[in-house]
C-alpha cells in the first residue's frame, strides 16, 4: 500500500520560498483545493487530475503571496 508521508504525518516538510527565502506553510494536498467532493476522490481519481502519481501540496508563503506546487513521492507501507 502506498501513501504520503506528509499527510500521514510521517514526516514534516520546511520550504523556503524561491522568491524572497521565507519558509513557507505547507497547505495540504492539492486535491482538497479543487473543489467541495475533491477530497473524497480516489488515488487514481486525483493522479489524472494531478498528473503525476505523486501526491501533490500546496505550499504559501505569507510573506510575498506566492503559492508552489510541490509532488511528493508516495512510501510504499
Amino acid at each position: 500500500m502506498d501513501a504520503c508521508p506528509i499527510c500521514n504525518g510521517l514526516i514534516n516538510v520546511s520550504k523556503p520560498c524561491p522568491f524572497c527565502g521565507g519558509e513557507m506553510e505547507e497547505r495540504g494536498p492539492l486535491q482538497e483545493f479543487i473543489d467541495d467532493y475533491s477530497p473524497y476522490l480516489s488515488r487514481e481519481l486525483a493522479a489524472n487530475i494531478t498528473g503525476t502519481r505523486d501526491c501533490v501540496h500546496l505550499y504559501y508563503c505569507s510573506s510575498c503571496d506566492h503559492d508552489f506546487r510541490v509532488a511528493t513521492p508516495l512510501w510504499e507501507i
